[in-house]
């Protein structure tokens, strides 16, 4: 069975606390990784605008390790995640001015991979810019479902809390598959260091061995250096790196 093991860092804005990164991901349990050989991994970028966007992109990733996420149940499992999120929102008490907010409900980009192990294959999906990046041999093989600069907007397709503001999930929900070799590395990043990674040629390298040799502080520093010179945008970021053998 094919191994693989896994690294990862979510941080915040640049000026903002931890408590306000809406970012969220799924990895593995150790048991999972020892013995499964269906391992799922995934991201979610919940839209700073909306209410309990936090939440929203937590209920999210954690539906995609039991939950269908393919075409046929997408419809359903998202509407399953928007009666826990709305009975975690209504049960706090807020100012009207919140409530209203709420009613409107929360958003968020969202990324799941899930790798068999047995037969050495992946499948993805991806609603919004969150981006897969596939390593083989020092190359960039495969990225999904973004592969270029210029699909980075400042409107990408979201997942929504309200029925009312679904995307068209037909539409808008991208599928793909591959296969997995020893020695392969796969990335996945949340907008703004998905779209760095388009920008600079070969810069997922630095990743790879700021991953493999130095600590997360030694990343945000070297995250925020950019922040500041405006090379990369002041969003929360988070990075999922697994490696296979």
């Amino acid at each position: 069975m094919l191994q693989c093991q896994f690294k990862s860092i979510t941080l915040p804005k640049l000026g903002n606390t931890v408590d306000e990164n809406e970012d969220n991901l799924l990895e593995p349990s150790k048991s999972e990784i020892e013995s499964d050989f269906l391992v799922r991994f995934a991201i979610s970028d919940g839209a700073t605008e909306s209410s309990f966007s936090k939440e929203w992109s937590d209920l999210l990733v954690s539906a995609y390790k039991d939950k269908f996420f393919d075409k046929d149940h997408l419809p359903t499992t998202v509407k399953k995640i928007s009666e826990s999120w709305q009975s975690m929102a209504t049960a706090i008490e807020l100012p009207w001015y919140a409530e209203q907010k709420v009613e409107k409900g929360a958003f968020a980009t969202f990324l799941g991979l899930t790798v068999n192990r047995e037969e050495n294959t992946f499948d993805t999906v991806a609603i919004g810019d969150c981006a897969l990046f596939q390593i083989r041999d020092d190359e960039l093989i495969f990225t999904f479902p973004i592969s270029s600069i210029e699909d980075f907007n400042n409107t990408p397709n979201l997942i929504a809390s309200n029925e009312m503001y679904q995307t068209d999930f037909e539409k808008n929900a991208i599928y793909s598959n591959g296969t997995i070799q020893s020695k392969d590395v796969v990335f996945l990043a949340t907008d703004a260091l998905a779209a760095l990674i388009l920008k600079q040629s070969k810069i997922w390298k630095h990743l790879k061995m700021m991953f493999e040799n130095k600590d997360e502080t030694h990343f945000e520093n070297w995250l925020n250096k950019l922040r500041k010179a405006n090379k990369i945008k002041n969003d929360d970021v988070t990075l999922l790196m697994i490696k296979f053998e």
